[in-house]
Order: C-alpha cells, then structure tokens, then sequence
C-alpha cells in the first residue's frame, strides 16, 4: 500500500509539474504574442506616422517647388519686361536723336541758303550811294569808339613801322580816302601812313587793322553774328531735347 501510495504521489507530481510547465509555457507562448502584437502595432503606428511625415514633406517639396517656379517664372517675367521697355526706350532715343539731328540738319542748310541769298542779294545791290553811307558809317564809328578802344588802337599804330590798312568791299574814291585818313589822324593822334585794299569778303563793309588790332563796320559781321547766334540756339535745343524727352517719359 505505501508502495502504491508512493507511486500515485509520483504521478500526482508529474501531473502537477506537467500542468505547470503546460500553464508555464501558454503563458510563455501569451506574453510572446502580446508583445508581438504590440510589437507589431508599435511598427505599424511608426509606419503609419513615416508615412504621414512622408506625406507631408513630400507635399511641402512640392509646394517649394511650385513657389520656387513661380518666383522664377515672375524674375523670368520681370526680366523680359524690363528688357523689352530698355529696347523700347533705346528707340525712343534713337529715333529722337535721329529726328532731332534731320531737323537740326534741316535747320542748317535752310540757314546756310538764306544767308547765302543775304551775301548775294547785298552784293548785287551794291552802289555808289550805298558806298558812301557805308564810309561815313564807319567814320562814325570811328568817332564813336569809347576811349579804351581808341587808347588801344593808337598804341597799336604808335608800335607798328607797317602802315595802317583799311580794307573795303569796293575801292574807296580819293576824297573818301581823304575823309578817313583824316579821321585816324585826328581821333588817334596818329601820323602813321594808309594803305587802302579792296577785299571782296567783307560783303558791303569797311575795316581798320594795324599791328594785329582791328576795328570794322561790315554787313557781313552781321551775318555772321546771326549765324552763330542761331548755331548757338541750334545747340542748345539739340541739349535740350532729350532732357525734356526723358522728363516727359519719368513722367509718364
């Protein structure tokens, strides 16, 4: 009988450590796949949040990417602008220029013609009459030089060993010749000898010169005085134009 019991004790055990390890090891196999599923839903909440950053950055790349072509696409726009209104206002320029010059051009040869036709229309009305109105003219510039003048001419005789030289459009007669001499005596002391030229340029007029001075009434000084205040006045408004151009143009 003890030996029996002894056997059913040993059984008993066996079962009891059979049921344990049983217990033992479904509680192994419990806890392994608990924490394979937690295992396996913390990497699918990793997956999923990669997958939402993934997400968003690709879809903040792709916004960079549209705003960055944009802004390139408006410098390209602002660029191509710019260039076109610099051509635009290269021509404008050019073609003022090109304006302002045919007219100045224009301008010239309209002067050039005018006096011209003034030299010749004077020329050909040249006259005994009007010759003696252009000597008693000049003696009365003569007369009425100032005394700076006059103290300037009569040193320059004074200085000189080469006679005084009046030259004239036209051939001065004797008492012409006479009436000047005279005149240079006495308005600047002078006992220097005259030398009458007859010189065709001087277009209806008359003048002194001696030792590099020179004192003169002539039509043709008026001309030409004309001619340079219109030059003058040419240049200024070639200066002038493309200042008022581009004011006109910041303007608008």
């Amino acid at each position: 009988l003890s030996i029996r019991r002894q056997r059913q004790d040993v059984y008993k055990r066996q079962i009891v450590k059979a049921l344990d390890d049983r217990e033992k090891k479904i509680a192994e196999q419990l806890e392994a796949a608990r924490k394979s599923r937690t295992d396996a839903e913390r990497e699918r909440s990793e997956y999923v949040y990669k997958n939402e950053r993934f997400d968003q950055q690709r879809t903040a790349l792709l916004m960079q990417a549209q705003n960055d072509a944009e802004h390139e696409r408006e410098k390209w726009l602002e660029a191509a602008r710019a260039e076109v209104d610099r051509l635009r206002e290269d021509w404008r320029q050019a073609l003022q220029i090109e304006q302002c010059s045919l007219h100045r051009e224009l301008m010239r040869q309209t002067q050039n013609q005018v006096f011209a036709i003034a030299r010749k229309v004077l020329a050909d009305l040249a006259s005994e009459s009007l010759e003696q109105r252009i000597v008693e003219i000049f003696i009365q510039r003569l007369h009425a030089a100032d005394e700076s003048e006059k103290n300037r001419l009569t040193l320059a005789i004074q200085a000189s060993s080469e006679p005084v030289v009046v030259r004239s459009a036209f051939e001065l007669m004797a008492e012409q010749q006479n009436m000047l001499e005279r005149t240079v005596k006495s308005e600047f002391a002078a006992e220097a000898s005259i030398k009458f030229e007859v010189a065709d340029e001087l277009i209806s007029g008359i003048e002194l010169t001696t030792n590099g001075h020179k004192l003169s009434w002539n039509i043709a000084d008026y001309l030409a005085s004309l001619e340079h205040s219109l030059d003058r006045v040419l240049a200024a408004n070639a200066l002038a134009t493309p200042e008022s151009g581009d004011a006109h143009h910041a303007a608008g």
